[in-house]
C-alpha cells in the first residue's frame, strides 16, 4: 500500500502543471458562470429597449417588463432552496454542471421568443441555475483554494458579475438582442466544459468516505510537498473521527441543534444583512434599467447607450481594482468605504436632480448629476458587490456552509424580486432622485446593523472566525504552539 502511495506521490510531481494553475483552471469554471449571471442580470437593459420600438416583434406592456426584469428573483429561490440538498447528495462539481443546463436552455429559449410567455420561461430558467450557482460559487472556490489563494478567487466572483454586466450591454448595443442572446448564452456552455476539466472537491470526497478518490483529487489541486500531506491527513483524520464520534440522531434534532449554534445563526444573521445591503443597493436595479435611469440624469445630455456604457466601464474598473482592495484592506474597511461612498454619492445625485428640475443648474451644466451618480456607482462595486461574497466564503463554518449560504441566500433572491419588481414604479412615482433618496437611507440604516455585527475575517483562521462566534477567546497571537494548533484546524474545516 505505501508502495503504491509512494508510487502515485512520484506521477503527481512530475506533472508540469503548478497546482495554483489547477485551482485557477478549476475556479475558472465558477468564473464563466458568474459572468453568465452578470450578463442575465443585466441583458434586460437592452432587451426591453430594443422591444420599445415601433417595430419589434415581440410587443410588450409595462407589466411584462417588470416581470422579465424581476422573475429571475422568484426562480433564485427555488434554485436556492435546492442547492442544499444537491450540494450535499450529488456533491459540488455536478450541482456546478447541472446548473449550466437550465441555464443554457434559458437562453436558447429567449433566442426564439416569439411572445412575452416565452420571454418569461425563458428568465424563469436563467434564474433557476442562478440560484443553484450563487449557494455553490462561495463553496466550491473555497473548496477548489488553497488557504492563501482563498481570497483571490473568492474576490473573482465581484469582477465577474461586473465583467458579464459589461459583455449583455455591448453586445445588446452592437447586436440585436436574439444573437445578443446567443452570444451570452455561450459563458456557459464554456462554464460547463471547464468545470467537466477538474475532479470533484477534496472535502466533498472526504465527506462522503471516498478516501482514496479523495488523495488524488487533493494531490490534483494541491500537489504533494510535505505541507500539502500533512494537510490532507489532518483533513482525512478529522473526517474519519467525526464519522466514528457523530452520535445518531433524527435528522430534525440535528437541525435544531446546528440552528442553535451561534457559529451558525450568527453569520446567518450577518448574511441576511449583506445580502439585502447588496439588493438595496441597486446592485441589480441599475444593470436592469440603466438606459432609463441614465437617459434622466443625464437630460438626454448623453445619448442612452453612451452613458450605459460609462456605467459598465466605471464598474468593470472599479471591479478589477476591488479584487487587488480586498486583498489588501481589511473587509470592514473595503465595505464601509463603499458605503459612505454610495451613500454621499446618491444623496448628492439626488439633490442635483432636484436642483435642476427647479431650474438652478443651468442648461449648460445638465449633465452635471453624472459625476456623483457614476461616484455612486464606484462605491457600490468597490464595496458593496465584492465583500458580501467574499465573507459568505469565510464566516461560516465549512460544516454548516451549505445550509448557511441557502438560508442567506433567500433573503437575496427575494430582495431582488422585490427591487427589480418596484423599480418601475418607483421610478414612475418619485422620480430617479427619489429613488435615489431610498437606497441612500437603505444602504445606510444596513451599514449600521453591520457595523455592529460584522467582526473583521482577514488574515484570521476558520478556527478563529469560529471561535468569535462562540463566544471564545484564543491566544493564538501569542503563543506558538496555540497557533500551529489553529492553523491544522483551519485545514479541518477546509476539508
Amino acid at each position: 500500500m505505501e508502495k503504491s502511495m509512494d508510487m502515485a506521490d512520484v506521477n503527481y510531481k512530475k506533472q508540469r502543471v503548478s497546482p495554483f494553475l489547477r485551482q485557477l483552471l478549476a475556479v475558472s469554471g465558477v468564473v464563466m458562470y458568474m459572468i453568465g449571471t452578470g450578463a442575465n442580470i443585466a441583458y434586460p437593459g437592452v432587451l426591453l429597449e430594443q422591444l420599445r420600438q415601433p417595430d419589434s416583434a415581440v410587443k410588450l406592456t409595462p407589466e411584462h417588463e417588470s416581470w422579465i426584469a424581476s422573475v429571475l428573483g422568484l426562480a433564485l429561490i427555488s434554485g436556492i432552496i435546492v442547492a442544499p440538498f444537491s450540494l450535499q447528495r450529488l456533491g459540488r462539481k455536478l450541482t456546478n454542471q447541472l446548473s449550466t443546463l437550465p441555464a443554457m436552455g434559458g437562453w436558447a429559449l429567449l433566442v426564439t421568443a416569439k411572445g412575452p410567455t416565452a420571454l418569461l420561461i425563458s428568465r424563469f430558467l436563467q434564474g433557476f441555475g442562478m440560484g443553484l450557482q450563487a449557494a455553490s460559487a462561495p463553496v466550491s472556490i473555497a473548496e477548489y483554494s488553497s488557504p492563501k489563494h482563498r481570497g483571490a478567487f473568492l474576490a473573482t466572483i465581484a469582477f465577474s458579475f461586473a465583467f458579464g454586466m459589461l459583455v449583455a450591454h455591448v453586445f445588446g448595443t452592437l447586436l440585436y438582442w436574439r444573437p445578443a442572446a446567443l452570444a451570452c448564452g455561450s459563458c456557459y456552455v464554456i462554464s460547463l466544459i471547464l468545470v467537466s476539466l477538474s475532479p470533484e472537491t477534496p472535502p466533498y470526497l472526504a465527506s462522503v468516505g471516498r478516501y482514496i478518490e479523495c488523495r488524488k483529487s487533493f494531490r490534483w489541486f494541491r500537489g504533494c510537498d510535505e505541507d500539502s500531506e500533512k494537510e490532507l491527513e489532518v483533513m482525512l483524520n478529522s473526517q474519519r473521527k467525526s464519522v466514528t464520534t457523530s452520535p445518531k440522531i433524527s435528522k430534525l434534532k440535528l437541525l435544531i441543534q446546528i440552528l442553535r449554534k451561534p457559529e451558525f445563526y450568527k453569520p446567518t444573521v450577518i448574511m441576511m444583512f449583506m445580502f439585502v445591503l447588496f439588493q438595496i443597493s441597486g446592485m441589480t436595479v441599475v444593470p436592469s434599467y440603466t438606459v432609463p435611469m441614465m437617459d434622466e440624469v443625464t437630460d438626454g445630455t448623453i445619448e442612452p447607450y453612451t452613458s450605459m456604457l460609462m456605467v459598465d466601464v466605471v464598474r468593470f474598473a472599479t471591479a478589477v481594482i476591488a479584487c487587488i482592495v480586498v486583498n489588501k484592506l481589511n473587509r470592514r474597511t473595503v465595505l464601509f468605504i463603499g458605503i459612505i461612498v454610495s451613500v454621499i454619492s446618491l444623496f448628492l445625485a439626488a439633490l442635483l436632480l432636484y436642483l435642476r428640475d427647479f431650474g438652478y443648474i443651468p442648461d449648460d451644466y445638465k449633465w452635471i448629476p453624472v459625476i456623483p451618480t457614476l461616484m455612486y456607482i464606484f462605491g457600490k462595486t468597490l464595496g458593496i458587490l465584492p465583500i458580501p461574497w467574499a465573507i459568505a466564503g469565510e464566516i461560516f463554518p465549512l460544516a454548516y456552509r451549505s445550509l448557511g449560504s441557502g438560508i442567506s441566500g433567500m433573503f437575496l433572491s427575494i430582495m431582488f424580486f422585490v427591487v427589480v419588481k418596484t423599480a418601475p414604479t418607483s421610478f414612475r412615482q418619485i422620480g430617479v432622485s427619489g429613488t435615489f433618496c431610498v437606497y441612500a437611507f437603505c444602504i445606510a440604516v444596513c451599514g449600521g446593523f453591520l457595523f455592529y455585527l460584522l467582526p473583521e475575517t482577514r488574515g484570521k483562521t476558520l478556527y478563529e472566525i469560529e471561535c468569535h462566534f462562540r463566544g471564545v477567546k484564543t491566544e493564538a497571537k501569542t503563543d506558538v504552539c496555540e497557533k500551529d494548533k489553529m492553523l491544522e484546524l483551519e485545514r479541518v474545516e477546509e476539508g
